[in-house]
């Protein structure tokens, strides 16, 4: 009796494995094909990653309305969601800031025409560009440091284009210095994370 008891709960036991196997099969077949569908895991993490979505870093680049004789500054580049269309956009210099050193080596090897500079961007003084893309942080009201401190590196008739969290106190720190506000929806971070109703503005010196 005690044998067929432990083959009941074995049998149990596989088809509850079978059947999660069953859910994971498509994020496996996923992973399997993932040198061909763009889903390569990448061996890093870090604290405040939600990347742009690539949409939203294109319409970012096109706000900023680079030209190729511009030196555009990225000062939170993360893994590069917003670099790609800022190179496809070939402006003269990229610069990219990023604090964490495992994104840091990421960006060096798949951005080699980047100029890079690894560390906090707020305790980092870059000099002048014509156009500034950002995804800062949003812990703690770090937007609203990251964006004051980046405006502070634009150039005469510079351009700075930005993302933080649609709340009352960016908006009230953020806003008047913008000529461009909009709210973005809950929901379009989904997929990278978080489910934050965002705002993208732009700023002009």
């Amino acid at each position: 009796m005690k044998a067929f008891h432990k083959l009941h709960a074995l049998r149990i036991q596989n088809d509850e494995k079978r059947a999660m196997m069953d859910t994971m099969a498509p994020r496996f077949d996923r992973l399997r094909d993932r040198h061909t569908n763009g889903v390569a895991p990448r061996a890093v993490s870090a604290f405040q990653l939600f990347q742009t979505p690539a949409s939203l870093a294109a319409r970012m680049v096109a706000l900023a309305d680079i030209r190729p004789h511009h030196s555009v500054l990225e000062p939170s580049a993360g893994l590069g969601r917003i670099l790609s269309p800022i190179l496809a956009a070939r402006p003269d210099r990229v610069h990219a800031c990023e604090l964490d050193a495992a994104l840091a080596g990421e960006l060096f090897h798949t951005f080699p025409g980047v100029e890079l500079s690894q560390g906090d961007f707020l305790e980092k003084h870059l000099g002048e560009f014509d156009r500034i893309v950002m995804n800062p942080p949003f812990h703690m009201r770090s937007d609203c440091k990251h964006v004051l401190h980046a405006a502070g590196h634009l150039a005469p008739a510079g351009v700075l284009v930005g993302l933080c969290l649609a709340t009352r106190h960016r908006e009230e720190a953020i806003r008047p210095l913008c000529d461009y506000w909009e709210t973005i929806p809950a929901g379009t971070f989904r997929a990278e994370g978080t489910n934050v109703e965002t705002a993208l503005f732009r700023i002009r010196n």
